[in-house]
């Protein structure tokens, strides 16, 4: 059986629970036969049927659509006006349909009946209350869980991420070519020495530090993706040309750690070739509350990069990553072309 079912006939359940307390606590006196029996019985239907749509309102719209999002006054006024209708419904049923009074004087000994009888029904303001309490406490209680078994994920996902990023992205392969590029650039007295030792250097204190963070300042995830993209042009040939540019300012934005690197990484990993041009394109856009990620590569005969692409760390868990991190809140449109291979990462901050 579905989870989904298994709600479905919780919920059945508690309802029909709920609709049979009046009988158990309340039974109708043999004598009350103010009201006809068909008035009656329509008064329970639409009043118990108010109360369930209550119950969904309040969950499913109510709560996310305002509450959630701090409308504190437009949720309170709308719960004040749904609580007098509740309170003046069976009043104005009792207008229409008949006469409560004999019914419920059977059932309570009350004092003498009033001229005029209060305008709200307290019975029915005490459901409404109920239902509210047990309607916004169960959602309560729901998004906490939610966002505990979220917490663990994104905990166990970031685990997994840096694992895979110290065994995969910076491999011991990896590390020797670029020490043994830095090699050559110290054997020929090169200038480019100590800035390759600087970047290698901000690479790995990034991984080992910054990492670990839930986010990190985008300034910084741009200088730690820009140092790895440098280093990656030190094996480059004349056939690749690698464009890398930046649209908007950082301005105070956070982002999670090491999420353009697998896009990047692949770019190199697969669009390169001794023989063939090799462009790479990689643009950032940086707005106030979003960010744009394009990053494209040509695609070389004998290459598998769609089959590649897929092993590592992967297309697959990287859009895991951003389904917990970012739920809701982020696109990913891949184009993948006979020739080329496109992303386009789209993130609301």
């Amino acid at each position: 059986m579905s989870r989904k079912v298994l709600q479905i006939i919780i919920h059945i359940a508690a309802w029909g629970c709920f609709l049979m307390l009046p009988l158990f606590f309340f039974p109708r006196p043999l004598d009350a036969a103010t009201i006809p029996d068909q008035a009656f019985t329509l008064f329970f239907v639409l009043n118990n049927l108010s109360y369930i749509a209550f119950y969904y309102l309040n969950s499913n719209l109510l709560i996310p659509k305002l509450l959630e999002h701090n409308k504190v006054f437009a949720y309170t006024t709308i719960l004040i006006l749904l609580m007098i209708f509740f309170g003046i419904f069976p009043r104005l049923y009792q207008y229409f349909f008949g006469d409560f009074q004999r019914f419920s004087s059977s059932i309570v000994r009350t004092s003498p009946r009033s001229t005029r009888p209060p305008i709200l029904s307290g019975g029915a303001i005490a459901i409404f209350l109920l239902v509210f309490i047990f309607s916004t406490g169960i959602k309560v209680i729901n998004k906490w869980l939610q966002s505990e078994r979220r917490s663990k994920l994104i905990e166990n996902e970031k685990l997994k991420t840096e694992i895979s990023f110290l065994k995969t992205q910076i491999n011991p392969h990896f590390l020797f070519n670029t020490l043994n590029n830095i090699y050559s650039l110290a054997a020929d007295k090169s200038d480019l020495t100590a800035p390759a030792v600087m970047k290698l250097s901000s690479i790995m204190r990034y991984v080992l530090s910054e990492s670990k963070n839930e986010t990190v300042p985008l300034d910084k995830e741009i200088h730690f993706t820009n140092d790895y993209i440098e280093l990656q042009k030190m094996r480059t040939t004349s056939k690749t040309c690698i464009v890398f540019t930046i649209s908007g300012t950082p301005n105070g934005q956070q982002i999670s750690p090491l999420l353009f690197l697998p896009f990047v990484e692949n770019a190199f990993k697969y669009g390169l070739s001794a023989r063939e041009q090799s462009p790479i394109s990689i643009l950032l856009e940086i707005q106030k509350n979003n960010i744009f990620l394009k990053v494209k590569n040509n695609k070389h005969q004998g290459s598998n990069s769609k089959t590649d692409y897929n092993t590592g760390i992967g297309l697959n868990n990287t859009k895991r990553r951003l389904d917990l991190l970012y739920p809701n809140k982020h696109t990913l449109v891949i184009d993948d072309e006979p020739s080329s291979y496109t992303i386009n990462l789209n993130i609301l901050l």
